[in-house]
Parts: C-alpha cells; sequence; structure tokens
C-alpha cells in the first residue's frame, strides 16, 4: 500500500477577489484559466488565476512549494495535484483548497511530473520514470494502486476522455518527433492519431469527440491542430502570424476556447532551450470551433508560465462570496493586482 503523509501548512488568507467568482450563467463566462510562473530557477512560484480576457486575476506566492512544475484540478474543485520536489525529488502531491492540508502522494524515489486528473475523480495519471523509461502510470487519487499502462521510450502529457475510459497521450520512441495515443484507463487498445508532432502536448475536447495539439501548418509554422478521436477530420485551428514555440494546449470546460502558451521566435534562434533565455513567453486563446490567429491575453516577461489548466465548476460552486476570503494553502502572498 502506498504510504500517504500529510501535511499541515500555516495558512494563510487571501482575498481572491470579486470577478474571480463569476456569477454569470453561461459557461464561458466560466471558464477561468490558471498557470504557475517562476522567475528564474530560485525565484518565487507563484499561481495565478484570470479570465480569457487576460482581467481579474491574482497572483498567489508559494514559498513552500518551488519548482512546482505541473498543475491538475479535481473535478469537485476542491484540491489539485501537482509535482513539486518540495523533498528534494519531484514527486505528486494533492493540495486540499479547503483545509489547508496537502499530502505527497508518490515516494518511489523517481521522478513523478505531469500529474492529470480523471473527470470522476477515481484516479490520476502521471508520467514516472521509476521503470527506466518515461512511462505513464495510473494511481487512485489517494496513492494507492499504482498501476503502469505505457511501456514507451519518452511518454509525456497524459490527458483524459471526459468519461475517464481513455488517455491521450505523446510519446516521441525515435526520440525525436512525437506522436499522438490513445489508450484505455487500463493501459490496453492504443492506437496512434497523428505522427511528427514538433512538441508534447494534448487535451481532449469536453464532448470526448476531438482532441488538439501542436503540429506544423503548410508554412511549417507550429500549430494546434484538432484530431476527432477516431484520427479522422484533422483541422487546424491557429493561423499564427509569426514562427512560435506553442506548448500546452488546454480546452476549457465550455468548449468555447483553447488555451496555450507560445514564445515567439526570435530570428536566428535554433531551439527551445535557447527560447527560455532570451524570449518572451505569453499565454494565449483562440476559438476552439471557429480557429484563427490566436488572441494574446498575458504577457509574462521574465518569468515561465507553464501547467496551464482551467477551474473546474465545481471550484466556484465552494468559492465564497466576494465579500469573504477563502484559504489557499501554504504561506501565500498577493502579488500585483
Amino acid at each position: 500500500m502506498t504510504r500517504i503523509r500529510t501535511y499541515v501548512v500555516l495558512g494563510a488568507v487571501v482575498l481572491l477577489g470579486s470577478g474571480l467568482l463569476l456569477n454569470s450563467g453561461s459557461a464561458a463566462a466560466r471558464d477561468v484559466l490558471s498557470y504557475i510562473s517562476q522567475v528564474g530557477k530560485e525565484g518565487p512560484t507563484s499561481l495565478t488565476l484570470m479570465n480569457t480576457d487576460g482581467e481579474v486575476r491574482r497572483s498567489l506566492l508559494i514559498p513552500d512549494l518551488k519548482r512546482l512544475v505541473s498543475v491538475t484540478w479535481s473535478p469537485d474543485g476542491h484540491s489539485f495535484a501537482c509535482s513539486s520536489d518540495r523533498g528534494g525529488n519531484f514527486d505528486i502531491y494533492v493540495m486540499d483548497v479547503r483545509t489547508n492540508e496537502h499530502r505527497q502522494l508518490t515516494f518511489d524515489g523517481s521522478r513523478d511530473s505531469e500529474p492529470a486528473w480523471s473527470p470522476n475523480g477515481k484516479w490520476i495519471a502521471f508520467v514516472s520514470e521509476r521503470a527506466g523509461g518515461r512511462d505513464i502510470y495510473r494511481m487512485d487519487a489517494n496513492g494507492e494502486n499504482v498501476m503502469q499502462l505505457t511501456d514507451q521510450v519518452h511518454c509525456k502529457s497524459p490527458t483524459w476522455s471526459p468519461d475517464s475510459r481513455w488517455i491521450a497521450f505523446t510519446s516521441a520512441p525515435e526520440k525525436e518527433r512525437y506522436f499522438l495515443f490513445v489508450m484505455s484507463a487500463e493501459g490496453k487498445r492504443l492506437r496512434q492519431l497523428a505522427k511528427d508532432i514538433p512538441l508534447p502536448g494534448c487535451t481532449w475536447s469536453p464532448d470526448g469527440k476531438q482532441i488538439a495539439f501542436v503540429s506544423r501548418g503548410a508554412e511549417r509554422k507550429m500549430e494546434i491542430f484538432s484530431i476527432n478521436v477516431n484520427g479522422r477530420q484533422l483541422r487546424q485551428l491557429t493561423w499564427s502570424v509569426r514562427d512560435a514555440f506553442i506548448f500546452e494546449p488546454t480546452w476549457s470546460p465550455s468548449g468555447k476556447w483553447i488555451a496555450y502558451t507560445s514564445w515567439e521566435i526570435p530570428v536566428g534562434l535554433v531551439g527551445p532551450r535557447v527560447l527560455v533565455q532570451v524570449g518572451i513567453p505569453g499565454i494565449s486563446v483562440v476559438d476552439a470551433v471557429d480557429g484563427g490567429r490566436g488572441r494574446p491575453i498575458e504577457s509574462t516577461s521574465g518569468s515561465m508560465p507553464h501547467s496551464i489548466s482551467w477551474a473546474p465548476d465545481g471550484f466556484f460552486d465552494v468559492s465564497p462570496s466576494a465579500e469573504k476570503q477563502t484559504t489557499v494553502w501554504g504561506k501565500l502572498k498577493q502579488l500585483g493586482k
């Protein structure tokens, strides 16, 4: 049985702001992004939440969890899982936003990252190096019953189907280009949907019919594409004006938007490793139905935005009104606005 350790963290109370607690009946109006950013390798980590217009954002400083690299919300909005090297090794943790507690779920000693919470709330899929390669595993949401699902070279970015029966992921069996795969929640019935993907990352549409990922358009620029789960009807969704590295596409709960991180490619740049040092990262959204050029909603010069995720409806159901305060977790300090 996997051991579970509970840490009660000294919490601070922060006011999230009225704009975050949206009362509109429109599903799209409740599409709120969260993302992690960090200034430098040793700088502070913060969690930011904002709407699709880039407005009403709050940045919450998280000094206890530096180098937090992944975030996935529980379906009920009460918790989220993440990967952090708090204990000297990257492991999976779960944060409860109501009780101010966090629990460590993995203790293998290998790097565990990229958790993805299943929509039915039962499981967390994640990437681990415990078998030598980088494969996808599944565990119960409490950290028990760990199961290896893949046996490949370089797997990344697991994402669940809305019915929790399937997992899409990207893998680079040849260590150069990625392929898009789909498999059952038990690691069976593996199918390849796309190949020659320049960067990892994929996301399932809320209706379960499509998967979006990064590929190259007619001009060889990196763009967001969608494909039906049966492998048909490949469609280009973004039409970038300039060359850019595009990461982490993620479909909004309403189905209206796909958000993604991008770095504009400076002239003469060869690879993404240099880009992180000299480029200006940002977050954009594109209409998931009509597509288009993509609309920048946040420029984060000096930091590296990653782990883009959409806050689930349950988060708003348990959030207090604008006149009250809510505890998030850790020693938090409001930044910015």
